[in-house]
């Protein structure tokens, strides 16, 4: 002890700690990756659809119309018409009526008249279309008590609508409604007969069995699913 304390600074080699990890002799740990997945118990969701004939929501858009709104979808639109009193006005040329189709129970005025002529130059037939003079004064005659409510449909709800819906309403008829999306709109949910479409046309009943929505599909209607699918709205 003595002689090391005696000996040179020289003759003593220091130590020194390295944090290089090829010191390390001992046993490597391997790690890995583990995939946690976090199991979540699935949620049983319920929505209420609105649609007719859900009594509460029947009350809610005769409520509505035609104090708060004045534009209806296809399905406000047919309770209005089959649940408020309410007459579907349709402003389409009667041409059109015959070749596309019409409500049941609808009331038809057109805003344009159209006649369908063979034109020898185009070697096809051509709509030729002039507006209609009388057609307030035949909407009068139809539907006389200005405080009827009435549905204003045309094709798509821009074709004609808007214009009758000013008219009528500078002729003073105080309770209108315009159908969003016109008859074309109306035919993709309803039937000639009022029974709904669905998932490729085919029917449904409504129900309160506690079944989701209270919806059951009736089965009917299959035959006329290729019809709606390949439905492309003519151009008058």
């Amino acid at each position: 002890m003595a002689a090391f304390l005696a000996a040179p600074a020289s003759m003593i080699k220091p130590v020194v700690a390295s944090s290089s990890r090829s010191q390390f002799r001992g046993t490597a740990l391997r790690t890995s990756k583990v995939a946690v997945s976090r199991r979540v118990a699935p949620t049983a969701i319920s929505a209420m659809v609105r649609e007719f004939p859900d009594p509460d929501y029947i009350a809610e858009v005769l409520a509505a119309f035609p104090e708060e709104q004045f534009i209806a979808n296809a399905e406000e639109a047919r309770i209005l018409f089959t649940e408020g009193g309410y007459k579907y006005l349709d402003v389409r040329p009667e041409l059109e009526l015959d070749a596309v189709g019409k409500v049941k129970g609808c009331i038809n005025v057109p805003l344009y008249n159209a006649v369908s002529k063979y034109d020898p130059e185009q070697k096809k037939k051509v709509i030729t279309k002039t507006e209609n003079p009388n057609f307030v004064e035949m909407v009068k005659k139809k539907i006389p008590d200005l405080e009827t409510p009435i549905i204003v449909a045309c094709s798509d709800g821009k074709a004609y609508a808007l214009d009758a819906l000013g008219e009528l309403d500078d002729a003073g008829y105080i309770n209108l409604v315009g159908l969003k999306g016109g008859f074309y709109a109306w035919y993709r949910v309803w039937d000639n007969n009022l029974r709904r479409r669905r998932n490729g046309e085919y029917a449904e009943t409504y129900t309160h069995d506690g079944d989701t929505c209270g919806i059951h599909a009736s089965g009917a209607g299959f035959d006329r699913v290729d019809k709606i699918e390949k439905f492309v709205p003519p151009t008058f």
